[in-house]
């Protein structure tokens, strides 16, 4: 082979290789799919919640007000922490499209935490340390028709319904992700940012973005996959907290998640992945590819 052409063909198999990696890393995931966590905690598409999780605005002059929800659960693969997936709904299917500031997508907060193990006669385990987080947009996936009632824990009350389960997938840089060890417990932090334009400021834009909208609010749906200890909630007040793009950093404010009426304890629905086999075959074989060609 001449070394124009060798050349040639390196270009051509780096350019797909690129892309098939981009296609197969920034995946949804899907049942059966690998993870890197206990096990998938599954989406309640019968008789599940969706929590809110995030800003709420009840109407045009109604005050605002957020809430920030995390669940447990045990690593089991050390390394990195690159493919997040959760599973929520819209209350009333009112789903924004705020589209300012060239964002297109949804703006979460992301935040793994320590855990601080529940004691004898003491109170429940709930996040400690804030050991990471991060503030992105998600890619948004209609995932399954689920009619469910929307709950807000602050009221203690039902304040809707939705019919649509939508699954969220975040993908990290891996030089910019989170290590957990294996055998370790963390705490998963997901909430829907009051920073809808994604801006990086809370301020009246978003309040007038969120108005053309209200009511409205994202909801975490609740699962049946139930590992450890229930999850929690805290009140968290985007503009009074100083950080709009924080979250929340005080593990003693966290509240249990129970069920409003049957008083059963609640687990969201979320997994935390692995990278696809087929992306490290792809890597492995252009990793031969390069080595070869240097040779």
């Amino acid at each position: 082979m001449s070394r124009h052409i060798h050349h040639l063909f390196t270009c051509v198999f780096a350019c797909v290789l690129s892309s098939l990696l981009a296609t197969t890393a920034l995946a949804d995931w899907n049942p059966g799919d690998s993870y890197k966590m206990h096990y998938p905690q599954l989406p309640d598409l019968q008789t599940g919640l969706d929590v809110l999780d995030g800003p709420y605005l009840a109407g045009p002059t109604q005050p605002l007000y957020s809430k920030f929800l995390a669940d447990d659960f045990l690593c089991t693969e050390t390394g990195p922490i690159t493919d997040i997936h959760v599973w929520g709904s819209w209350l009333n299917d009112v789903n924004p499209q705020f589209g300012a500031a060239g964002v297109i997508g949804k703006n979460f907060q992301l935040a793994i935490y320590s855990d601080v193990p529940a004691v004898p006669g003491g109170p429940y385990s709930h996040p400690g340390d804030l050991l990471w987080s991060t503030t992105m947009i998600a890619r948004e996936r209609l995932y399954a028709p689920a009619t469910e009632e929307f709950f807000d824990p602050n009221q203690n009350q039902i304040i809707g319904a939705d019919t649509a389960a939508w699954q969220y997938n975040f993908f990290i840089d891996p030089s910019e992700a989170f290590v957990q060890e294996a055998g370790k417990i963390y705490w998963l932090g997901v909430a829907l940012s009051a920073d809808v334009n994604g801006d990086g400021v809370v301020d009246l834009l978003d309040m007038s973005l969120m108005a053309q909208y209200a009511p409205w609010a994202y909801g975490w749906k609740t699962s049946r996959d139930k590992f450890n200890d229930d999850a929690v909630w805290v009140d968290y007040d985007w503009f009074g907290s100083g950080t709009p793009t924080g979250v929340p950093t005080d593990p003693l404010a966290w509240h249990e998640l129970i069920h409003p009426f049957t008083g059963e304890s609640l687990d969201l629905a979320f997994v935390i992945t692995t990278p696809e086999p087929a992306s490290l075959a792809l890597l492995a074989l252009g990793g031969v590819i390069l080595l070869k060609r240097r040779g």
